[in-house]
């Protein structure tokens, strides 16, 4: 268990919380099923997150090697979100196309948003506060960037250098958004009870939303540390919650420091993570490091490792089908079925789902040396075959089979 620390919020935001606080209720009674947050869709995206002008939008061209954002030294610079697509690195989806001879490689993507820079009391409509709030609504994962490198050359929004102080405003005000999502939804489904076959859905949904009051309250944050149901999931996904977005926390610091791998403020951030946000990701980088990777064909590794930290926290996974002819990777949810992948293929495949042939890609990686195309796996290896209850794995080759002959 963590604790919101005292300091977090003006008395404004203690008399909102108040408002909508009713008592404490327990996470869960029994052991639900825990469910995952998030969209089950494929095409999720992850919006870079933080203060303004703390170096978002110099990320957001170097991780998508392009001109795209505005790295102006003021605040708001960044006024409209700009998007781009990132290919998701994959080593296997690389070896499996060599040993199937595939003609054609088709990554998985995932689309990065760079969003307006906020300041405090955003929640209130300070600075962009009502358009940066709303864009991150509209984004399945945060990349939040907070400043660690001194240069009195660039502008501190808050003036000075405070990494802690950066981190507890942005989170103090995707927390009295989410406070106050609750309170007007409550209310509005207290008006609407009287609606006919309203009234038990909306009540359901209150005490909900009751539970979910309390641990923002408590903790302030929605996050995988607590165990949900699926009920419990659909009221957070309904309402899109900001601190139920997996959030991966990128400190940027000088190039020096960067390449020394030491920041005096890397400490007191990974402290502050393991009691707000234990179950997130901390990368340490340098915007101005990785400005260098925009115009080269070499891919920077540790942008590598950010896009796929936050597609593990997105819960994400891979399954592939390959061939002569293409050799493509699907990103699925975790703990998605056989037919939720067919349908990620086409909508006609789960519809008329028959089975799945499966094939681990780590067995054909084992034989890889006597796999020569196509013919020889189909020779050498056994397809296992599942009905609609089989849950995917992370690396699955998988075939599907349909009624009328249809297969991919």
């Amino acid at each position: 268990m963590f604790w919101i620390p005292r300091r977090s919020f003006n008395s404004s935001a203690i008399s909102l919380a108040k408002k909508v606080s009713k008592g404490k209720s327990s996470n869960s009674s029994g052991e639900p099923k825990n469910a995952l947050l998030g969209r089950t869709s494929s095409k999720l995206s992850a919006g870079i997150v933080g203060l303004a002008n703390v170096g978002k939008s110099t990320f957001f061209q170097a991780i998508t090697k392009s001109s795209l954002g505005n790295p102006n030294n003021y605040p708001f610079a960044t006024v409209k979100p700009e998007e781009a697509l990132y290919r998701v690195p994959s080593d296997r989806l690389l070896k499996l196309s060599q040993i199937y001879k595939s003609s054609k490689i088709t990554p998985s993507y995932l689309k990065i948003v760079d969003i307006a820079g906020l300041v405090r009391n955003a929640s209130k409509g300070e600075g962009l506060g009502n358009q940066f709030l709303s864009d991150i609504r509209n984004v399945d994962g945060i990349f939040h960037v907070v400043r660690g490198f001194d240069d009195d050359t660039i502008t501190h929004i808050e003036i000075t250098v405070d990494p802690i102080r950066d981190l507890e405003i942005v989170n103090d005000e995707l927390l009295l958004k989410d406070l106050e999502t609750v309170e007007t939804t409550i209310e509005r489904n207290k008006k609407d009870m009287n609606k006919p076959n309203m009234r038990a859905e909306l009540t359901k949904e209150n005490e909900i939303l009751e539970k979910i009051n309390d641990l923002l309250f408590e903790h302030g944050k929605l996050s995988n540390i607590f165990k949900w149901t699926e009920d419990e999931v659909n009221v957070i996904n309904k309402h899109k919650f900001l601190t139920a977005k997996p959030t991966v926390y990128l400190l940027n610091v000088s190039k020096p420091d960067y390449e020394s791998q030491t920041n005096k403020y890397l400490k007191s951030v990974q402290d502050w993570m393991k009691e707000h946000s234990p179950n997130d990701k901390l990368i340490m980088f340098s915007a101005d490091h990785e400005h260098e990777f925009v115009n080269s064909e070499t891919a920077s590794p540790i942008i590598n490792d950010m896009v796929i930290s936050m597609k593990d926290s997105l819960n994400l996974i891979s399954f592939y089908t390959v061939g002569k002819v293409e050799a493509k990777e699907w990103s699925l949810k975790r703990h998605s079925t056989a037919p939720e992948a067919a349908g990620l293929i086409h909508t006609d495949l789960q519809k008329n789902f028959i089975n799945a042939q499966v094939l681990k890609s780590t067995k054909v990686f084992e034989k890889s040396e006597e796999l020569k195309d196509v013919e020889d796996v189909e020779k050498a290896m056994k397809y296992d075959r599942n009905g609609k209850d089989y849950e995917v794995q992370d690396g699955d080759i998988i075939i599907i089979k349909a009624v009328g002959g249809k297969t991919k």
